[in-house]
Formats: C-alpha cells, sequence, structure tokens
C-alpha cells in the first residue's frame, strides 16, 4: 500500500476500489446470478472483494472523500448482487440487511481500532512505539493540517466511546469495538458451563 508524499491515501483508496472490482467481475457468475441465495452471496462478497477492497485500510489516514469512495462502490455492488436499480428506491441498508453484510466504513473502523490497540499493547521500547509518538521539529505550514492517522483513530474513539485504556486486554479491547460483550475464559476458550 502506497500513501502519498504528503500522508494522504487518496491513491490507495483508488486502487483497493479497482482491485475490489476486478474480484467482483470474476466472481460475477456467482454473484450476480438470480438463482443463487443471497446469504451465499453476501457470504462471498464478504470473503472475496470487501476484505480485497478495505485491506490496508487500518493505517490510512481516512478523509470523508476516502470513506465516500468505498462506501459508493460498495452500494453499486450491492445493488447489482441484488437485482436492484435506483428506480426501484430500495434503501442500501435493507439490501445489507438481506445480503447479511456490514457497511464497509464500520469494516475499516473496527479494522483500524484493532491496529490502534495492537499498537498500544507493544512494548514502550519497540521502535514501532519510538515512531508512534515522535514529535517532527520545525514549523507548519501555512492552512490546516493533513488529516493523521492519529486523528482518525481519535475520532473513532470519540465517536464509539471506547475507553482507550481497555487496548491493552487484548479480549476485551477486540469484545469493545466488535460491540460483543465478551464471554472468554482466561485462555481463550469458553466458559462450559
Amino acid at each position: 500500500m502506497k500513501l502519498e508524499p504528503g500522508g494522504g491515501a487518496e491513491e490507495a483508496c483508488r486502487n483497493r476500489v479497482k482491485n475490489a472490482w476486478m474480484s467482483f467481475n470474476k466472481l460475477g457468475p456467482i454473484l450476480t446470478t438470480r438463482g443463487v441465495s443471497m446469504r451465499l452471496k453476501g457470504k462471498f462478497y464478504r470473503m472475496c472483494v470487501q476484505r480485497v477492497m478495505v485491506y490496508g485500510s487500518e493505517t490510512w489516514p481516512m478523509r470523508v472523500e476516502e470513506i465516500r469512495r468505498l462506501e459508493r462502490a460498495e452500494r453499486m455492488m450491492i445493488r447489482w448482487m441484488c437485482g436492484v436499480t435506483l428506480k426501484d428506491r430500495c434503501k442500501s441498508e435493507e439490501l445489507r440487511k438481506r445480503l447479511d453484510i456490514e457497511d464497509v466504513a464500520d469494516v475499516v473502523r473496527k479494522s483500524r481500532l484493532g491496529w490502534f490497540g495492537h499498537l498500544e499493547r507493544k512494548d514502550e521500547g519497540d521502535w514501532v512505539s519510538a515512531c508512534r509518538n515522535m514529535v517532527v521539529p520545525g514549523n507548519a505550514g501555512k492552512g490546516r493540517p493533513r488529516k493523521r492517522w492519529r486523528d482518525v483513530v481519535e475520532d473513532d474513539l470519540k465517536k464509539g466511546r471506547l475507553d482507550r485504556s481497555l487496548a491493552k486486554d487484548r479480549d476485551r479491547w477486540k469484545a469493545q469495538i466488535m460491540g460483543k460483550t465478551s464471554d472468554l475464559c482466561e485462555h481463550g476458550k469458553r466458559d462450559v458451563k
């Protein structure tokens, strides 16, 4: 994944959408055929197309434009899979429920928060932590600075009302960002009652 010289992710996002369309077209006979069940189409889409679309996005400093680009591509694919046109006036949320898939913006947000948790659990002496907390000396240019990955994560934490301190505990953090309660015991196995 190549980020732009100024730190943006526009080109990376465009490439991911292009690759997702290539995967979608390869799977066209399965994803666009009327006789195939919607749940099966959704499963194939999640595994083979949506994953291609969001690959590497956990490290992007995403702006609203990039999120919209991903959502726009996903909406077109979903309508095509469901055999629905814009004239049919069906909401995208309803079509996603039929296919049992999650919105691409939520998938990106959860993977970004998962990566954030991974970085928070790193040792303080680790070079990744040193780079992440590094401050570059010098004067800032005119105008608003480019959006940084850290800024996007802070927005995610505020919007989700997430407790940053839980990131040190992997299981609890994963349960918190996935929106589920954790019923795992100490060793990662489910309690049997």
